[in-house]
């Protein structure tokens, strides 16, 4: 049976635990090992483990387990709620130099970009269906991904347009800056500016 202060300690965590939560309350790698044994908890990836799988945040868990990542592109579109679609994979941005194994395997998408793009001014923190954190491109970063991406899914660029238009909290000035800044200010032009209210 598992222990109440460790059971206490995943509820307080949406039922996701990494080491580091868990040094951080006293209890060691150990614990955890020997709640896996027992079938208390699950173990998803090193350091990582989740209750059971009423606990499983599949964007969470991938945030955790690859941490210099940012979901971008399709994956950020769905979480910023400018698009009904659902993406196959999840669309995920890494610093160059970053290896990523079998990604293929784990359904994900990876765009490797520089570093300068993944600095906070571009990131924002929202939350996952199950209130846990993701690191995610903003809303205008996102607008900006997907324009100069090629092979985005059918009708989701218009979609997506549509509803960041719609939306209170768009930052046309922002998205103004980003155009210049990554040398799409012609779509920018063509695509948003141009049908601003």
């Amino acid at each position: 049976m598992i222990q109440a202060t460790l059971l206490q300690l995943f509820e307080e965590h949406n039922g996701i635990l990494t080491t580091g939560m868990a040094n951080e309350y006293g209890i060691n790698d150990s614990t955890l090992r020997k709640a896996v044994e027992r079938n208390d908890i699950q173990k998803y990836c090193r350091g990582v483990y989740f209750l059971n799988d009423l606990y499983f945040d599949d964007l969470f868990m991938l945030q955790l387990k690859y941490s210099k990542g940012v979901f971008s592109h399709e994956t950020a579109v769905m979480l910023h709620w400018l698009s009904t679609n659902y993406p196959f994979v999840y669309h995920v941005s890494f610093p160059r130099g970053y290896h990523l194994i079998s990604a293929k395997e784990q359904n994900i998408k990876p765009y490797y970009v520089s570093a300068n793009d993944l600095t906070s001014e571009y990131v924002d923190v929202v939350d996952s269906w199950d209130s846990n954190p993701l690191r995610v491109t903003n809303l205008e970063k996102t607008i900006v991904d997907m324009l100069r991406h090629e092979k985005a899914a059918p009708g989701i660029i218009e979609e997506m347009l549509d509803d960041y238009l719609n939306r209170e909290d768009k930052d046309i000035k922002r998205l103004k800056d980003y155009g210049e800044r990554f040398n799409i200010e012609d779509l920018i032009n063509e695509r948003v500016l141009s049908v601003v209210k």
